[in-house]
């Protein structure tokens, strides 16, 4: 029973490979990288070979139990928007105002926040396919 519950959430969860990592590159990406701000977000990214992302949600927001379900649904959102997303290191930073708003307008900020920074791959045009 245990191994088959590893199994299925093995598949749900947020692999070590697409993980920004320790300060360095969390400093790197700082230095270097481009910010997009939105309402409840920033996002700064660079270029890059793969896919690293990074969350960082300041003390400012709340307590621990706060600060812990902001990162969990930022990272639910990103793991879904991963398959979307170009290569590049990015760092998801939540702000304070954060903490009222629902998991869904979240969702969505954050899509909108990547598609403004021209972040998602380009979906192919299926316009005249019927043609």
């Amino acid at each position: 029973m245990e191994g088959k519950r590893e199994g299925a959430r093995r598949d749900e969860s947020f692999p070590r490979r697409y993980r920004l990592g320790d300060n360095r590159n969390y400093r790197a990406v700082y230095r270097r990288g481009k910010s997009t701000p939105s309402r409840n977000l920033v996002l700064i990214h660079m270029k890059g070979r793969d896919l690293k992302i990074g969350f960082s949600v300041s003390g400012k927001v709340g307590n621990a139990v706060t600060r812990n379900r902001i990162r969990r649904c930022l990272r639910e959102d990103v793991r879904r928007l991963r398959p979307e997303m170009k290569c590049g290191r990015y760092v998801l930073i939540a702000r304070p105002t954060i903490v009222g708003v629902p998991h869904e307008a979240v969702t969505r900020e954050l899509r909108k926040l990547l598609s403004r920074a021209k972040l998602l791959k380009e979906a192919p045009d299926r316009s005249n396919e019927g043609m």
